[in-house]
């Protein structure tokens, strides 16, 4: 038996638990100090509507919306180690963008939710309000969307690969391809190609380009800007314009076109880590990414105000960055596309 061992043995049992302590540490005995946790502050409750909207991107009610989609995949199956509450784990999520379990867990929470808020119309009555809605942005008519594609920063993904994700502005990305409404919400989101990936290149091999050549949506159109190939669905601006008809319909092209430029702004202020990059594992930038505009689209339907812009000139960043999209116009050749294309210009706008 050690010394200290044989010491400690010495100590009567009446003693209290302060000289118990003393004691042991004369002798050099080892005691496990107790477990304490600083309690969690509730930023829920503590914070007004204001400054919760401005720290977590949300409305209070928007923020309980989504914490009751997701509470299910993201709780902890028990209380072991203090373990953190889901209500915890999304406003960590929203607050900052860092490397860790929570965020990668309530993304992918968040994520799985996109069958039901980011979705193509369905019914003929889903299908006619879109179009009614474009049609008052500037009389552009059988409208359902408008494409683009914008790139989220991100670290060098790796030596191998990472050559294809540096895009033609020169930094690393992932071009994300979306459709969206005239209520700047999405219908299709693409979030896996690399920065050097071009729009058409992304359009041709996606499900989207697939749903839209179905009879389902034959009466359908969408508008991209000239970096895509013109077709009977998806319609572009005309390389030069000569007559009256030609220009309102480029006019009405653009400006019905504009409001997916301006869902990629709203979206990037609410979510100001798209616009300044995202430094995680690839699989879970993908997960934020979509989990952040699962989240757009839920903001919007609940009406949520634009949170203010903390970063300063956030909002001429975002301009600039749009102005700068440059996409390489495709050939225009004569085809059944250019046709329907000149028919409307004939039809509709040489009346208006």
């Amino acid at each position: 038996m050690s010394r200290a061992v044989y010491n400690a043995l010495l100590i009567t049992e009446d003693s209290d638990s302060s000289d118990f302590e003393a004691e042991m540490s004369a002798f050099n005995v080892c005691v496990r100090k107790i477990k304490t946790f600083n309690p969690r502050i509730d930023y829920f409750n503590l914070l007004d509507e204001n400054e919760f909207i401005r720290r977590f991107r949300l409305k209070k009610s928007t923020f309980d919306k989504v914490l009751n989609e997701i509470v299910d995949q993201i709780k902890n199956s028990t209380d072991r180690n203090n373990s953190i509450d889901p209500i915890i784990q999304l406003l960590v999520t929203l607050s900052v963008a860092s490397a860790g379990k929570i965020v990668k867990r309530v993304s992918y929470a968040l994520a799985f939710l996109s069958s039901r808020y980011i979705r193509l119309p369905e019914t003929p009555e889903e299908k006619m309000e879109l179009k009614v809605q474009f049609y008052g942005l500037a009389r552009f008519p059988k409208v359902i969307g408008a494409i683009d594609c914008t790139h989220i920063k991100l670290q060098c993904p790796s030596r191998e690969n990472g050559e294809l994700y540096r895009n033609r502005k020169g930094y690393f990305s992932l071009n994300v391809q979306a459709l969206v409404n005239a209520n700047l919400e999405f219908m299709d989101v693409v979030v896996r190609w690399p920065g050097s990936a071009h729009d058409s290149n992304i359009f041709a091999n996606s499900r989207l380009k697939a749903r839209m050549e179905l009879p389902e949506f034959s009466d359908c159109i969408i508008l991209g800007d000239s970096g895509y190939a013109l077709s009977h669905y998806l319609l572009t601006p005309l390389a030069r314009t000569t007559t009256n008809a030609e220009r309102l319909y480029n006019e009405s092209q653009i400006r019905s076109r504009n409001v997916v430029e301006r869902t990629f702004g709203v979206w990037k202020r609410r979510f100001p880590v798209l616009f300044f990059g995202l430094r995680l594992k690839m699989e879970t930038t993908m997960a934020v990414i979509q989990a952040c505009a699962v989240l757009h689209n839920i903001a919007r339907l609940q009406r949520d105000p634009q949170p203010p812009d903390d970063i300063e000139n956030i909002k001429q960043l975002l301009s600039a960055e749009i102005s700068e999209i440059e996409a390489a116009t495709q050939p225009q050749i004569n085809s059944p596309a250019q046709a329907l294309r000149n028919a409307l210009v004939i039809e509709h706008f040489s009346v208006l």
